[in-house]
């Protein structure tokens, strides 16, 4: 009697066969399109047939390269955060103040052309919490890439301590992607800015007389 096979161990077989192919040079070329599309055109109904036709291939070469439609549209998230990161550290550069450079990178997220792609973190966010050990990629980068980068930066740029510019950095993050899944989720832009900003304001507040710069103290 043959042996049994086993789904789940088939599944991960797949997804590392997939996880190869998708660092390729063809598969990159594939998703710099698919990034430059989904920037200038949106993300449209979350088609594979879609986007690959506006990439000069198809669906089965997506699914080939990239494992299924979550874990293709996970990488073009994960592409685009990527070079959001270095669009915000440019930003900080030429803006040292942190309170305006947040205001400026609220403007871009929360603009209409760029909100699909906000709701499209989102929707993989869901699925990715209840399928956990298919995309722990994309849960400890969504969070640790962002916070990472602006801990450092904050650490450097506001001779903060670690942990304080690590506790700040984890509380801009949750700030501002709860008020974009607010603004996704009511459509509210003119109080989820005016939030946002008396947020930005709060961070510029001078400390109170006595207080403990560092958290750990």
């Amino acid at each position: 009697m043959p042996p049994r096979k086993n789904p789940a161990a088939a599944i991960e077989t797949l997804d590392t066969l997939a996880q190869g192919r998708a660092a390729s040079d063809q598969a990159i070329q594939l998703l710099d399109g698919a990034v430059n599309h989904v920037l200038e055109h949106g993300i449209g109904d979350l088609s594979l047939r879609h986007i690959a036709e506006a990439l000069g291939t198809s669906h089965r070469m997506l699914i080939y390269y990239f494992g299924s439609a979550d874990q293709f549209w996970e990488a073009v998230l994960r592409r685009i955060r990527h070079a959001e990161l270095d669009a915000r550290a440019s930003l900080a550069a030429s803006e040292p103040d942190p309170a305006r450079a947040l205001e400026v990178a609220w403007a871009r997220y929360s603009a209409d052309n760029y909100l699909p792609i906000i709701q499209l973190l989102f929707e993989i966010y869901g699925r990715a919490i209840r399928d956990r050990e298919r995309f722990q990629a994309f849960l400890d980068d969504v969070i640790g890439s962002w916070t990472g980068a602006l801990t450092e930066r904050f650490h450097k740029q506001l001779g903060l301590s670690l942990s304080e510019a690590k506790l700040r950095a984890r509380v801009e993050v949750a700030t501002v992607r709860g008020l974009l899944l607010d603004l996704v989720t009511t459509g509210d832009r003119k109080g989820t800015t005016a939030a946002l900003k008396y947020f930005a304001r709060m961070l510029n507040a001078p400390k109170a007389a006595g207080a403990k710069s560092d958290p750990e103290a």
